[in-house]
């Protein structure tokens, strides 16, 4: 082998080296950018969750109160009904 075919082959040699380490280095990246991702989609993911539960909980004691004042308007208006009667009997 000559000087000249020596140089080729080394060059071939870091050139594939070069290529190969440039395509690791985009796959770390890559990797290391998903895992920054799924992190924020986790943290969403939770703070979400936590809304939802929240606003679960103020549906919840919204009902329970509704449901209470339509008890007390329903006994409410059966006394109501009842004096009524009550008054025009007399």
């Amino acid at each position: 082998m000559d000087t000249a075919q020596v140089i080729t082959a080394a060059g071939l040699f870091i050139g594939i080296f070069a290529i190969l380490f440039g395509i690791f280095t985009l796959m770390w990246q890559m990797n290391r950018q998903s895992t920054r991702l799924e992190a924020k989609m986790d943290a969403q993911g939770k703070e979400l969750r936590a809304e939802i539960e929240t606003q679960g909980k103020r549906v919840s004691q919204s009902e329970l109160e509704q449901a209470r004042l339509n008890g007390v308007n329903s006994v409410l208006l059966q006394q109501t009904h009842t004096h009524q009667n009550v008054g025009d009997d007399d």
